[in-house]
């Protein structure tokens, strides 16, 4: 049941963001269908076993590591 509801929220999530750029204004997406995309992408991340703060600080630990790297090799 949990990845027939992941599924079917990416599913969901996709189908918004294409129904954005298809609705006049032709191309042009509001805000709040990228907000739907983002929650839907979330909560299937989530039903994965997905831990979004974990991913969060990974990605800042990465990012300073770079920054370090870059400033030690001046």
């Amino acid at each position: 049941m949990k990845k027939f509801i992941e599924i079917w929220s990416i599913v969901f999530a996709s189908l918004i963001v294409v129904a954005g750029f298809i609705v006049d204004p032709t191309g042009v997406v509001h805000s709040s269908v990228l907000y739907v995309f983002a929650i839907c992408i979330v909560n299937a991340a989530a039903l994965e076993g997905i831990d979004l703060l974990k991913v969060i600080d990974y990605f800042k630990y990465k990012n300073r590591k770079e920054i370090d790297d870059v400033a030690s090799a001046d």
